[in-house]
């Protein structure tokens, strides 16, 4: 059986770990290389050190926001048309989203000198100079390094999509190794600090790139790089942006309500904000596993919609939420028993008053993760079967119309301890309303010719 059929063929089970395995070993490689560039800063530097790097998360977000419609678009376009055998439509759509990313993403490292200052004292507040500083050095080169990131992140997913997930898999794992060496290398022993990890992160991230383009180049995918050329026309461009475009508004909408949040704490003083970055921080190291289950899914049910098979998609749909329910609760447990020994690993700060903000925020905080991976799974389904509006709708709730109205609530009358549940709070509400209204009109959105129309 080819790698080609085994997604139109063999057990959803079987498939979505052999999917699963490499995502979450990818992805937890990146998670090793920031646990431990996490204990490098702290140690190092202190606090100040780490919510820098959280600070900035934020940020990230609106630039993973602004590359998703591109990778997440494009990688679900590239699994249909490999599923109905257009290859042509393939090498399309490859040519038309590296140019866009190397356009933008030189672009926006052109701008790095003129921005990194700004952005950082408007994350950090202009009180806590150290913090701003910090964040600021981290910012240069995190934007300097953003052509690298855009090409890793859309070529590792347009690799998946060709089912080669090893492959993306083995540059990330790179990426990592190169990336804790260099931490090691710039942070303790050259004594560069926040700008040591930036610097470190930057290289590593176009090691991963390299490596894939050097698999790209060997003729191993449905694409290639023999007939390439640049090219901003594609004939398609409307469908790849409506499938792209409810994970660009999940990202932008969560990104401003993080926004919110951060502004919010700005005013219970500079341990709060510090404390929101750490995390921040381990949130973003957290819901790596939800994003393996969508990753492992997304293109599975991306080849069966292209090889009409709607049976398929759905039993992916079931499995990967029950999945991710069960995940879920695990990753909530951690939030709430082991939140002072991550504060203590991470932070090396002994003072109570910022372990009690931390430990409290943590316990909050982390109830986001009861919800988060199914509304991951419900929008990227709803996304790949052509149903752009709920899925935007399910994005924009839980990222901002419900964090919004949250921080102007809760804080009244619960003090901090409802800024830290606002998110929580807009996540899980966003899966019971979604989930009902979806479930109530069960033909629209989860019967085979929902799926697949004409069947």
């Amino acid at each position: 059986m080819t790698a080609t059929n085994q997604l139109g063929e063999a057990p959803i089970r079987k498939l979505f770990f052999q999917n699963y395995g490499p995502a979450i070993i990818s992805l937890l490689s990146s998670i090793v290389h920031q646990v431990i560039n996490g204990i490098i800063l702290g140690q190092q530097i202190g606090k100040d050190g780490l919510a820098a790097v959280g600070l900035y998360g934020p940020v990230v977000i609106v630039l993973v926001a602004l590359s998703l419609p591109v990778m997440i678009g494009g990688g679900v376009l590239i699994g249909k048309s490999i599923g109905a055998g257009d290859l042509r439509q393939v090498q399309q759509v490859f040519q038309f989203a590296t140019t866009l990313v190397i356009l933008f993403g030189t672009c926006v490292a052109i701008s790095a000198p003129f921005s990194a200052i700004p952005l950082a004292q408007f994350l950090a507040g202009a009180a806590n100079l150290t913090l701003a500083e910090n964040t600021a050095d981290y910012a240069f080169w995190q934007l300097l390094g953003l052509p690298f990131f855009f090409l890793g992140m859309i070529w590792g997913n347009f690799v998946r999509a060709n089912n080669a997930p090893k492959v993306s898999r083995n540059a990330s794992i790179l990426a990592a190794c190169v990336n804790i060496v260099l931490d090691l290398i710039l942070i303790v022993g050259c004594g560069l600090g926040v700008k040591g990890a930036s610097i470190a992160t930057s290289i590593a991230l176009a090691t991963g790139a390299t490596y894939l383009f050097v698999y790209i180049f060997k003729g191993n995918t449905h694409f290639s790089f023999f007939s390439f050329r640049f090219t901003l026309k594609l004939p398609q461009w409307k469908e790849y942006f409506k499938i792209g475009l409810p994970s660009f508004a999940s990202e932008i909408a969560f990104s401003s309500g993080l926004l919110l949040i951060n502004q919010s704490l700005i005013h219970f003083g500079a341990t709060a904000v510090a404390a929101f970055g750490l995390v921040n921080y381990l949130s973003f190291l957290l819901i790596r596993p939800f994003t393996a289950a969508m990753i492992a899914a997304l293109p599975i049910m991306s080849f069966n919609i292209g090889a009409r098979q709607p049976q398929r998609v759905l039993e992916t749909l079931w499995f990967s939420l029950g999945f991710t329910l069960l995940l879920g609760i695990v990753v909530t447990a951690i939030g709430l028993f082991l939140s002072d020994q991550l504060i203590v690993l991470f932070s090396g700060d002994q003072n109570m008053a910022y372990r009690k903000i931390a430990s409290q925020a943590m316990s909050l905080y982390f109830l986001l993760f009861l919800a988060a991976g199914p509304n991951y799974l419900l929008a990227a389904f709803l996304q790949s079967t052509g149903k752009t509006i709920i899925s935007l709708f399910i994005n924009l709730l839980k990222g901002f119309l419900l964090v919004a109205p949250a921080l102007l609530i809760l804080p009244d009358y619960f003090g901090l301890p409802g800024i830290w549940l606002s998110r929580s709070l807009a996540e899980i509400l966003t899966f019971i309303i979604i989930a009902t209204y979806t479930m109530y009109y069960k033909g629209r959105y989860f019967s085979v010719s929902a799926v697949v129309p004409s069947i």
